[in-house]
């Protein structure tokens, strides 16, 4: 009987320093630092930190993140050993919405997080987040004649 009641326990202040830790991510770098630390234990549980930042996505749309994240642990599995992320790009409209894309190092070849951010009042959320491995096209398509700078005059 003691030991279920210290399992309890356990599970109880796991709970709240789960919910704390979630709750004291102030800036979108502490989400995203948090997220890839997270990310490269389990990949699953990294999705869930993502969207558990918006109460409104994990009320809602859990058959969609339990996709994303079946679809993501499936596509990690082609793609080799991981190495890290770079940031590509952070993209903003007025104080409360922005974009931050990130480049994860893999084996075979890269892979872009997109993060789409919202703060509704006073903390920020995750609005959206997808994957994809089409970065080498747009890579290759930047590097068309006709896109060059120096061929726009």
């Amino acid at each position: 009987m003691m030991n279920k009641n210290v399992k309890l326990i356990v599970l109880i202040i796991s709970i709240i320093f789960s919910t704390a830790q979630l709750n004291a991510q102030g800036s979108t770098d502490e989400i995203i630092n948090e997220f890839f630390k997270t990310y490269e234990k389990s990949p699953e549980k990294a999705v869930d930190f993502a969207f558990g930042t918006n109460k409104w996505m994990m009320d809602r749309k859990k058959d969609a993140v339990e996709n994303v994240k079946s679809q993501l642990t499936s596509f990690i599995g082609l793609v080799g050993k991981y190495y890290g992320y770079e940031k590509i790009t952070e993209k903003g409209v007025g104080k409360s919405f922005k974009l931050v894309s990130y480049m994860l190092k893999y084996d075979r070849q890269p892979v872009r997080f997109t993060f789409v951010f919202y703060k509704p009042n006073d903390k920020w959320q995750v609005q959206n987040f997808q994957y994809d491995d089409s970065l080498d096209d747009e890579l290759e398509e930047s590097g068309k004649v006709y896109r060059l700078k120096e061929n726009w005059e």
